[in-house]
């Protein structure tokens, strides 16, 4: 009994300290900052090289749904680094997106509006479908998404997620259609 109550009390104590570190990377990752210079000695020892993107990382390795709201709204946000010898590490170029498909299921229909919300073939428009495809795979992202569009009442939401279902082909779907296109050339 007397250890019940002790690993209750500690579990309390690790929820606690959970909400509280996630509430403290919610504020990080809601900043509008500037990424520090690649001349930054801080730069060197963490490439993730500002306190907005390490939140946000961290908020997708723990998995913090209550963040979602804060990782759409920066789900354009980029800092990219240079390697050495100047190339860009594409890593770094949506943080949020990264940490939404960590985040799952509980992403999939926040994101799913906020792609209602964007113009077809948008860089914001073409992020989503990739956060979608990461966490439910092709197939079930496109019936998600038809379930969507069957359920949305207002026009343009209907037809930016209705000009996103191409997005959401399978390679066998890409290569019957390529198919077709060969025969009909021939022909």
């Amino acid at each position: 009994s007397k250890n019940r109550e002790e690993r209750e009390k500690a579990a309390e104590a690790i929820r606690d300290e959970r909400t509280e570190i996630i509430k403290q990377l919610i504020e990080f990752a809601a900043e509008n900052v500037e990424p520090l210079p690649s001349s930054d000695s801080r730069f060197i020892e963490y490439p993730w090289h500002d306190s907005k993107h390490l939140a946000i990382l961290i908020l997708g390795d723990m998995s913090a749904f209550e963040a979602v709201p804060v990782l759409l709204e920066n789900i354009e946000y980029r800092n990219p680094r240079k390697l050495w010898g100047g190339i860009l590490d594409k890593g770094g170029w949506h943080p949020a997106a990264e940490a939404l498909s960590k985040i799952g299921m509980p992403a999939v229909e926040p994101t799913i509006m906020k792609l209602g919300s964007y113009e077809p073939k948008s860089e914001g428009s073409e992020i989503c479908c990739w956060i979608l495809k990461e966490i439910l795979g092709v197939r079930l992202a496109r019936l998600r998404l038809q379930i969507a569009i069957e359920e949305t009442s207002e026009a343009s939401i209907k037809e930016n997620l209705t000009a996103a279902l191409p997005y959401f082909k399978t390679e066998q779907e890409k290569a019957a259609e390529e198919r077709a296109q060969r025969e009909k050339a021939d022909q």
